[in-house]
């Protein structure tokens, strides 16, 4: 086993013995290995009906009742205990009680059956019981280091993506900040503030979810420093007191959104227009859409507007898989982007 499996670890991290799902599998591998216990005995065909019901009789009390202190044992062992157990040291912990449980259901067997306890008897009960728990635990810890793997990929990939967001922004803004640096000092000030909020959100971790009141804000700051810079042209619209201010959402979920909206739309149009934000709360999710005034026809599009939108598309499904949505279309020389993300408290 690895060096990482020696080091102390946390609750979090070791087997839950007291899923459903857990007892589940536990008893249908307790049936199977029933079944190929009842298969390999001499003479199968003539008492098979007979060790199936004794094997599943014994290998289910040994399971369930294993599985039974094993959920007590990682439940009520006090967190310090725990806490210094590495999954190597858990698991030689959990393999001794499997076999003490297997040794004493082998003996009370014997005593079911009138007859004196058997060495060869225990010690294949015993052995069978090593070796399957055993593969059990190796299962858990290959799947642990693959979830660790997985998990570790995805956080790269956000954080990836998330950069390739920030240098647009970044420039967008320092020419907003070299038009009104000239005109007025007081505001571009107070401009370079929000710009230094909205930056230390940006610098924050992709995964790291945060309440919808602080993304609200980095909007409103972002929106605030366009706003000086396209006066009258950019109006705002928020709709969205359905949402509570402590959901947890992604990290400038919405800036790189209206920052397309501002871009794309507001700056192309020549009388400008209002970028409406609407929030519709559900049982299971969120529903966030932001409209803009489409430009005319005339005016050039950037294919950097479907290429800010595939971003947070990809970083929605590296943090929520399936669970989150991205749609847009247009109609009625309006654009509305539309995104869905599960709750979160």
């Amino acid at each position: 086993m690895s060096d990482e499996q020696d080091m102390p670890t946390n609750s979090s991290q070791l087997p839950d013995f007291c899923q459903a799902a857990t007892v589940y599998l536990t008893v249908i591998a307790s049936i199977l290995l029933a079944l190929l216990l009842s298969l390999v005995t001499p003479e199968w065909h003539t008492s098979f009906w007979y060790n199936l019901s004794l094997h599943s009789f014994f290998v289910l009390w040994v399971s369930l009742t294993s599985l039974g202190l094993l959920c007590l044992l990682r439940r009520y062992l006090p967190v310090k205990i725990l806490s210094q157990l590495s999954l190597k040291r858990f698991s030689g912990l959990a393999i001794t009680i499997i076999l003490f449980v297997t040794l004493c259901f082998s003996l009370l067997i014997s005593f079911y059956l009138s007859q004196e306890p058997s060495l060869w008897f225990l010690l294949r009960n015993l052995i069978i019981a090593f070796i399957v728990s055993g593969v059990f635990f190796r299962y858990f810890y290959l799947r642990e280091d693959s979830v660790r793997r997985i998990q570790s990929e995805a956080e790269a990939r956000v954080q990836a993506l998330q950069s390739r967001i920030r240098p647009h922004f970044l420039f967008n803004s320092l020419n907003t900040l070299a038009n009104l640096a000239a005109v007025d000092p007081e505001k571009t000030e107070q401009m370079i503030l929000d710009m230094a909020d909205i930056f230390r959100a940006s610098m924050q971790r992709s995964d790291v979810l945060i309440p919808f009141s602080d993304e609200k804000q980095l909007c409103q700051q972002y929106l605030s420093l366009e706003s000086q810079r396209l006066g009258d042209r950019l109006a705002v619209e928020w709709q969205v007191n359905h949402i509570a201010e402590n959901l947890l959402v992604p990290p400038l979920l919405l800036q790189p959104l209206l920052e397309n909206a501002v871009y794309h739309g507001i700056q192309k149009h020549p009388q400008g227009g209002t970028i409406r934000i609407k929030g519709v709360s559900y049982q299971k999710y969120i529903q966030l859409e932001i409209t803009n005034p489409m430009p005319p026809a005339d005016v050039e599009h950037h294919k950097g507007n479907s290429m800010a939108l595939k971003n947070i598309r990809q970083r929605l499904e590296v943090l929520y898989g399936n669970k989150a949505q991205l749609t847009y279309h247009q109609a009625q020389s309006q654009f509305y982007c539309i995104v869905k993300i599960p709750k979160q408290l």
